[in-house]
């Protein structure tokens, strides 16, 4: 299937998951919100494995690899910042902020546990 074909079919379903987020929530059923996302992403999945043209070559991929790690690096690193900033402000008299703060300290600490994870799998699966 030509890309043409793959970007009119992809919004023509973001058009119809719009139509039926609108719809759900304006007559208050959740469940038709997530039936409805499983379902687009379904074909939509189904309709990217029809796609053959060649997406990149291995320094398309290696950048890729680089800038995620740091893009989670600058993540999790501002985040943390964030976090302490809101504790300490709250430490200091502001009220309501050490939920948002330890909420914050919480995602960090679980984004490096998930990246410590990968590291290990990947690592054994691809010997380094």
């Amino acid at each position: 299937m030509k890309t043409r074909k793959l970007a009119i079919c992809g919004a023509i379903l973001s058009l119809i998951l719009a139509i039926v987020v609108t719809w759900s929530i304006h007559f208050g059923n959740p469940i038709l919100v997530v039936v409805a996302s499983i379902s687009v992403f379904a074909v939509s999945f189904l309709l990217s494995r029809k796609d053959k043209t060649v997406r990149g070559d291995e320094r398309i991929q290696l950048i890729n690899e680089k800038s995620a790690t740091a893009t989670l690096s600058t993540y999790i690193l501002g985040i943390t910042l964030v976090g302490v900033v809101l504790l300490t402000l709250d430490n200091s008299g502001s009220s309501g902020l050490s939920s948002a703060g330890y909420t914050l300290l919480y995602s960090a600490c679980v984004l490096l546990v998930l990246n410590l994870f990968f590291g290990i799998y990947y690592r054994r699966k691809y010997g380094g």
